[in-house]
């Protein structure tokens, strides 16, 4: 049976609370807007999503994730700017843009990237941005407040990568953890 997984850094609490209260100033801004908004806990920064595999390639991104997380240690993220796919002015995508101390995920989807394609599991090979989604558009409307949202450039620390399956339902994705594996200290 198939199982649409991605790969994950957590986003900590006080974070979660920062974007919620970012997320609630751009909802106040575009009421008329047709945005599907995350939910909270699922906040999360995506390393790669992989999308439909078999278990016994899931079982395959287990053990690649088990060598990633033995070679790579835990760093600094935080929130930087609010943004948009394809761009801020007509969003598909609302986001919040990710910084890190010393390219250190972007080491991480580097070397995760590399052996997926040893896999043959990837696909898409565009470039790597940092960011946690906040909500969907699915309408035609701009989106306004990118540039008058106020908030705290909170910073955490990633020690963990996550497997994560996603799974469609009423309302939104809901995602289980399937594992998780610690960076190195």
């Amino acid at each position: 049976m198939k199982q649409r997984i991605f790969i994950a850094f957590r986003v900590a609490e006080e974070v979660r609370e920062e974007l919620k209260r970012v997320q609630d100033g751009l909802k106040s801004k575009n009421k008329k807007a047709h945005v599907t908004w995350s939910k909270p806990r699922g906040f999360h920064v995506t390393v790669q999503f992989i999308g439909e595999i078999e278990e016994y390639e899931v079982e395959q991104v287990k053990d690649a994730l088990l060598h990633i997380a033995n070679t790579h240690h835990g760093f600094k993220y935080w929130i930087d700017r609010l943004d948009g796919f394809p761009n801020p002015a007509h969003p598909k995508i609302i986001t919040m843009r990710c910084e890190e101390e010393n390219r250190a995920g972007y080491a991480i989807n580097e070397d995760f990237v590399k052996k997926l394609k040893e896999l043959d599991l990837v696909h898409d090979d565009k470039p790597w941005k940092p960011h946690i989604t906040l909500g969907r558009n699915r309408g035609d409307a701009g989106i306004q407040g990118f540039d008058t949202i106020q908030f705290e450039k909170k910073v955490w620390y990633v020690d963990t990568i996550e497997l994560i399956r996603s799974d469609s339902q009423d309302g939104g994705a809901k995602y289980t953890i399937l594992e998780s594996y610690e960076l190195s200290s």
